[in-house]
This record gives C-alpha cells, structure tokens and sequence, in this order.
C-alpha cells in the first residue's frame, strides 16, 4: 500500500500505532516497576490510533493471512459440511492487536494468532519477544515419545545465555495430534512450546496456549542448580522450591529446587533426561 495514498486521518493513526509500539519496548524490560503507566499511555494510544475506518483500511485486510495474523474463522466449511463461523467482527480483531502491541508483537508476520477471540503467540511471536530480550538459546527438538492416539509427547532441551547468564532445562512438549499430523508439524509445535517455556522462565510471563484445555497436566522435576530469575509475577520467589506441576502442554523434566529440598511437588516423579535427538533450533 502506498502511504503518500491513503487519507490524512489514517497517516495521523499511523503515526500514533508506531508511537505506541516504540513506548510498548519498555514493557518488555524484566522489573519495569512504572509499567503499569506505560501500559495505560500503549492502550489509550492505540485505540485513538485504531479507529474504524483505520480498522477497515489497515488491519481487517490482514486477518488470515501470513503476511497478517491466522484465525480460527477464516470463512472455511468446517467439518462435516457445517457452515462457517462468521468472521472475527473489528471489535474483537482491535482488542487482540491491542493485546499483542503491549506485549511486543506486531500484526503482520504471523507472530500471534487469534483464537476462541483470544490473542495468543505463535512461533514467530516467541522467537520476536526471545530475540527483543537479547536471548541467546539452543532448543534441540526430539520426535514424539508419547503413547496415546491423540496427543504427541516431545523431548525438547533448551540451552540458553541470558545478561551474561548459561544455563539450560528440559521439557516434555504435549500437543495435539490426529491421523494427519506430519512429523514435521508436531516439532513444530514442540518448538513453539519450548520457546514459550524459555519466555516465561526468564519473565515469568505466561500468556496461556490455546489448546490448553484439552492437554493434560503432568507433574515432574528435576534438581538443578541455578540463580532465581525475576519477571513479571515470576513465580520463582526466593525460599520456594521451584518444582511443580507445571500448566497443560508441557512438563519441565529439568527444573530447580533450592538445598534442603528434595526437588518434588505433590509427590512428583524424577524424570530420565530425554535421548539425544536431531531436530535443532538456535538462535
């Protein structure tokens, strides 16, 4: 689109939506104590920015494309010949993008997706908000473990170098699968949890996963020492083990608890480190 064409009323939004995404860089610091403030100004600029005619101009002609951001109702027959859900209305797509500037996505090159009108991260997304962090990391994706029909079960280890810190973890990533579930596909998946899980064991920020509801929660752990990390609510407060059962989708098979402990939550099981594997990832 060429900007020096478009109304005088959607080059003023543009100026505002750019504005925002810069003072939306400050959320991303670990322990910004005056969030909260910038949270406020980020919110209030983009909804002047985003108005309707901005909407219908600007960011509906990206839903559902990659160039855009994917959705759940891309006006497709759904199985057994059901007739389509409607079409995200603005309203719904202008929240979520809102959601996805403070945290430091932007709409365009699939880095969130919008589902159940929910703004969650993808790949992309993860791999922006690590690589805003200065992150340095090493994610080594296995094949699937699992025995169960519905659901993969992937080995993935993470190494990572953040502010001068080395240190590394595993998780087993669960996701869904069906007949037509492609190896490929399944690391995929894999790969997004497991930089989800380096993102929120740095912040401590967890932004849920969309298909949380149908995985199943698995409690385990594994001593390892490590400096606490700090975050937005991290939960890693000082004199608490650090072992527990950990969300849907994923479960930590490397994970610390401090000395005196013996590294388990609710009778949690130690876990065998996964085998050696050949799908990588490094950043």
């Amino acid at each position: 689109m060429n900007t020096n064409t478009l109304p005088a009323t959607v080059l003023a939004a543009k100026e505002k939506f750019e504005l925002a995404c810069k003072d939306a860089s400050a959320l991303q610091i670990v322990s910004n104590f005056g969030a909260a403030f910038t949270a406020v100004n980020v919110i209030a600029l983009l909804r002047e920015a985003m108005t309707d005619e901005v909407m219908d101009k600007v960011f509906m002609p990206l839903m559902n494309t990659k160039i855009g951001f994917l959705t759940d109702r891309n006006g497709r027959a759904r199985s057994g010949g059901r007739a389509p859900l409607p079409l995200y209305t603005r309203d719904i797509v202008r929240d979520c993008i809102i959601d996805a500037v403070t945290i430091g996505l932007l709409p365009t090159g699939n880095q969130f997706n919008i589902i159940a009108e929910r703004m969650y991260p993808t790949k992309e997304g993860y791999t922006s908000l690590l690589r805003k962090l200065g992150v340095k990391y090493f994610i080594d994706t296995s094949y699937d473990k699992g025995q169960t029909q519905n659901f993969a079960e992937i080995p993935c280890k993470i190494n990572y170098e953040y502010n001068g810190e080395k240190n590394g973890f595993s998780i087993i990533a669960t996701v869904k699968k069906d007949d037509y579930s492609s190896h490929d596909q399944l690391r995929g998946k894999a790969e997004r949890k497991a930089k989800k899980a380096l993102y929120e064991y740095i912040t401590g920020c967890d932004f849920g996963d969309a298909d949380e509801q149908s995985s199943v929660p698995i409690v385990d752990c594994e001593e390892k020492k490590r400096r606490p990390v700090g975050g937005c609510g991290s939960r890693r407060n000082k004199g608490r083990s650090e072992c527990r059962a950990y969300y849907w989708g994923y479960r930590w098979a490397t994970h610390t608890s401090p000395a005196g402990t013996n590294g388990r939550t609710n009778g949690a099981k130690r876990a065998s480190q996964p085998a050696a594997s050949t799908g990588r990832s490094r950043k």
